[in-house]
């Protein structure tokens, strides 16, 4: 291992008192935290081949720099295991992305959480889940590399409930939101290769998310009829009309109805897009949009989404049951949008 130089102070702790020690200090975002030992730091660097002081990312309007030394603790607390930390650093780069817009999201009253899409080889050699309960307990992956990132919100950029993060309701997404696309089982191209990236590279998509919305249809056997429920679903999904992004999310059963019927990624987009479209009277009624009811408003329409490419489509989860998902995206006066970053080691 390298001989790494740790800068961060260290402190002398009981084993048994660690843990209340990392809780007295502020570390935890509730749950119990790995105590990130010396040793450990080194190991979590060792896994992306950061010196301690690179600086991995900058947060502008916090001014906060995020060295790999911090991530690397951060990921310590989270329970992460050293092959995590690429994954790690990419998304704390997408989180630093103008497009990102984090002060945004982290600070709103709207709830976002940070939601992780990986893909490419690093997603199996990971053992990151792509099928059942994939959004659920039970994947070491999917819940550190998510918390971690959240840690690291929390004690290097300062993103701290009640104070910078004045989330109304917040949802359990916040301490993490991270899963793989189910690349062997989908009909579709994965969403890295639409976005310009190699089979064999390995990516994460970090987006401002709501929280997910899980819908049902057995009773159709057509595509038509499975994505008439979906739109139904997001039509007033945020309340408010247009937002940034939404994210569709194919389980087993419908990804197999849908690809029998030859529906491509294009085709469900365009379909949602003109389906989603609510007239102007309608979101009046339900006092999503301001002023009274006016002449043209019945036939006039605002739709979900700018165009239909923000609808962004994944195949994952389990291969029965007759749901699927969707999550929307955060936003406000500067919305947000999903950012794609390769993970590799330095």
């Amino acid at each position: 291992m390298t001989a790494y130089d740790l800068k961060s102070p260290s402190y002398e702790v009981d084993e048994g008192d660690a843990v209340e020690f990392c809780y007295d200090r502020g570390w935890s975002d509730g749950m119990p935290v790995v105590p990130p030992t010396e040793e450990k730091v080194k190991a979590m660097l060792s896994g992306a081949g950061f010196e301690p002081e690179a600086q991995i990312a900058f947060i502008e309007t916090r001014q906060a720099v995020i060295t790999a030394e911090k991530a690397a603790i951060n990921a310590v607390l989270a329970g992460c295991r050293p092959e995590y930390m690429p994954v790690i650093v990419a998304a704390i780069k997408a989180l630093a992305d103008p497009a990102y817009v984090y002060h945004g999201p982290a600070t709103s009253t709207g709830g976002a959480a940070v939601f992780m899409l990986v893909n490419g080889p690093i997603a199996r050699d990971l053992d990151l889940n792509s099928g059942d309960n994939l959004l659920g307990p039970g994947w070491r992956a999917n819940a550190t590399i998510g918390r971690a990132v959240r840690l690291i919100m929390r004690n290097v950029i300062g993103t701290l409930p009640g104070t910078l993060d004045r989330s109304t309701i917040g949802h359990a997404g916040k301490y993490t939101f991270c899963f793989a696309e189910d690349e062997k089982e989908s009909p579709w191209p994965p969403l890295h290769v639409e976005r310009g990236f190699r089979p064999e590279q390995s990516t994460v998509t970090v987006f401002a998310a709501l929280a997910p919305h899980q819908w049902y249809n057995q009773l159709s056997n057509t595509s038509e009829g499975l994505l008439a429920t979906l739109c139904a679903h997001l039509r007033f999904s945020s309340g408010v009309g247009s937002q940034p992004q939404y994210f569709l999310i194919f389980a087993g059963e419908h990804r197999a109805i849908l690809a029998r019927e030859g529906w491509t990624k294009e085709k469900i987009r365009e379909y949602c897009f003109a389906n989603t479209q609510a007239s102007h009277a309608e979101l009046k009624r339900i006092q999503a949009m301001p002023g009274a009811i006016a002449p043209g408003d019945e036939t006039r329409m605002r739709p979900l989404v700018v165009s239909p490419g923000y609808f962004i489509i994944v195949a994952a989860g389990g291969k029965a049951g007759a749901f699927s998902a969707f999550v929307p995206g955060w936003s406000g006066k500067r919305s947000t949008q999903s950012v794609i970053k390769e993970i590799r080691k330095k």
